[in-house]
């Protein structure tokens, strides 16, 4: 009898080990599975290694395609390995995941993951799936939303701009006659974007054709990009992000040589502005205060706003009060910055500064302005030939 319940007992004692042990086992797998389904863990775990040689972060890519367009998959995986293996010296990139704060708790959270301590990569989850395991343990299935490769260079206190699909989308502006550039690669002619005025050329428009704004707007962009141009000679320069996903090509046209032998065969830009400056002071003989000779001798085009300011400024009472001074000297002129937009289009960048006394004391007036001339070939506008259209006040921008 007693060998019997031994024996029993002995069962009874293995059954309850076997089944404590399953337990373990099946609690053990449901935190495995608790701690692995975490938005970082999942990240780091489908990531893998990250080398250039290791396939796993550009299956990773391939698998989600970044809803992007053709092209960009190829690109970021390329680009994506080039990065890794300028960090790596040696060794396969350290890769950090972290939970973005601002979506912790999120159906949909944000893991940003880092490369040497740089930025690498945004990837957006949405849970899929809640799964409760023994009644507490709630396990989140995910699927991933976007992954956007980004710029290592980035200043990460500049928030990205981001559509609804968790894609990087930008907004471009450029001077006409310059060449977007993403990431160093021409943007296609292809390409859409909208014409807008340059505000530098309002007063010149109705007598030339001048260089319009570009804008251009792009979406769904996988990967973050450096902006750049080709300017009017060709030399890359830069774009200034002006606002998040905004970024700005200046219509800062580069001077040529060519321009500068065209402006000494139509114009003496600096006479032209020592005899405006004195016009302004009342110092030009003739009838009228000197309009007249203003006129001729300045190249005013009649129905340009500089005409018209000539106009009301020989017209108004104000310049019968600048006569009491005397001109003394003209110091530190200079004329520079020589650019051809066109065949029909010159300008250049002209300084001096008049030195003056006024009731016993010194003063000195700056002028530093851009003359814009036009090329007129049509009779109904004036007689053919070249006109100064406007001037534009440089004063405050070197």
């Amino acid at each position: 009898m007693k060998s019997k319940f031994w024996r029993i007992y002995l069962v009874y004692v293995l059954v309850i080990l076997a089944l404590l042990a399953g337990l373990h086992f099946y609690v053990k797998g449901i935190m495995v599975d608790y701690e692995n389904q975490e938005p970082v863990p999942y990240v780091a775990e489908a990531l893998g290694k990250a080398s250039e040689t290791d396939g796993g972060i550009g299956q990773f890519l391939e698998a989600h395609a970044f809803n992007g367009p053709a092209g960009q998959l190829t690109a970021a995986k390329d680009r994506f390995y080039s990065i890794v293996k300028s960090m790596k010296d040696g060794d396969a990139a350290q890769i950090v995941c972290e939970e973005d704060p601002a979506h912790i708790g999120s159906m949909d959270p944000v893991v940003n993951v880092t490369a040497n301590g740089k930025p690498f990569l945004r990837v957006t989850l949405h849970e899929a799936e809640k799964m409760t395991k023994l009644m507490i343990m709630n396990i989140s299935k995910w699927d991933v939303t976007s992954v956007v490769l980004l710029d290592p260079d980035r200043d990460v206190s500049v928030p990205l701009q981001l559509g609804e699909d968790g894609l990087l989308s930008y907004t471009v502006s450029i001077p006409e006659g310059f060449t977007l550039l993403m990431d160093g690669e021409p943007v296609s002619d292809s390409v859409p974007y909208v014409e807008s005025a340059l505000p530098e050329f309002e007063y010149v428009a109705p007598f030339a054709e001048v260089p319009a704004g570009r804008q251009y707007d792009f979406t769904g962009l996988a990967a973050e990009l450096k902006v750049s141009a080709y300017n009017n000679v060709g030399t890359e320069v830069m774009a200034v992000q002006t606002a998040p996903g905004v970024y700005d090509i200046p219509a800062n046209f580069a001077e040529t040589p060519e321009a500068e032998t065209a402006m000494s065969a139509i114009a003496d830009p600096l006479y032209i502005g020592e005899l405006w400056s004195q016009f302004m002071t009342d110092d030009v003989a003739g009838s009228w205060h000197g309009f007249y000779t203003v006129v001729r001798e300045c190249k005013l085009l009649e129905g340009s706003n500089l005409y018209d300011l000539a106009d009301r400024w020989a017209s108004s009472v104000d310049v019968t009060f600048v006569s009491n001074h005397v001109i003394t000297a003209w110091d530190k002129e200079s004329v520079s910055n020589f650019i051809q937009y066109n065949d029909n289009l010159l300008s250049c960048d002209v300084y001096f500064e008049k030195v003056m006394r006024v009731a016993g004391q010194q003063r000195i007036d700056v002028f530093d302005n851009r003359m814009y001339f036009v090329n007129i070939t049509d009779p109904a506008i004036a007689e053919p030939g070249w006109y100064l259209a406007d001037m534009l006040s440089l004063v405050g921008t070197h």
